[in-house]
């Protein structure tokens, strides 16, 4: 094998996730329910934390790095976020519109930072839970992700582990699919907006109609 070829095998065997999104979201208590299953309700953290773990994705060992961030205070702050991740999760609490309306404004930056086919990305709502206290409806995170053409969970990281798991695979299997397309040969005959289109077609990011696909889950 050569060095090449064995530094593409390396980078397809890792994912680095970015977890942004407003105050109190509750964007590291979803972080640490999937990664450990439990739950802190509490934090009051001004840094960012980087969490590495191995997970098995298509009976691949994949390593993964989750970069769970606190408030950016400048546009360069962010804009190193987004130029290191693979992978994003935008969090927002179905409590707070203004969150829901920030995450929304991450998205928008993404997309305007990154060619779409190169990143994958997962709306994430929290705290399903407090339903009575709800500002922001499902259809509401279904529209915005779908004119994203990305996946959709809500869920609660205080009631159960469960919704941040599926949410966090499916986004991670997507991502890895993306970094094995962009590593193959083909994709320097290609060229950018070719494979563009073949991870349109396999991931629903083409059509409106293809977009009403994507992975959407409320748990």
């Amino acid at each position: 094998m050569t060095l090449e070829n064995h530094q593409m095998m390396t980078n397809v065997n890792r994912l680095k996730v970015v977890v942004l999104g407003g105050p109190r979201v509750g964007k590291s208590a979803v972080v640490v329910r999937y990664l450990t299953r439990r739950y802190i309700g509490e934090y009051s953290s001004t840094s960012d934390f980087l969490y590495r773990h191995n997970v098995n994705i298509d009976n691949v060992m994949m390593e993964v790095e989750i970069l769970d961030t606190s408030r950016c205070e400048d546009n360069g702050c962010l804009y190193s976020h987004i130029r290191w991740g693979d992978a994003f999760v935008i969090v927002y609490s179905v409590t707070c519109k203004k969150s829901f309306q920030e995450a929304r404004g991450l998205l928008k930056q993404l997309t305007d930072l990154r060619l779409p086919s190169y990143f994958t990305t997962l709306l994430l709502g929290n705290k399903r839970d407090l339903d009575h206290a709800r500002e922001v409806c499902v259809d509401e995170g279904q529209q915005l992700s779908l004119a994203h053409g990305c996946q959709f969970y809500e869920v609660s990281a205080a009631e159960s582990p469960a919704g941040a798991a599926l949410a966090f695979q499916g986004l991670l299997r997507e991502a890895r699919s993306v970094q094995l397309l962009r590593a193959l040969p083909i994709r320097r005959k290609l060229g950018v907006h070719s494979v563009s289109r073949v991870l349109g077609t396999i991931f629903g990011k083409n059509t409106t109609k293809d977009r009403k696909k994507r992975p959407s889950l409320s748990i």
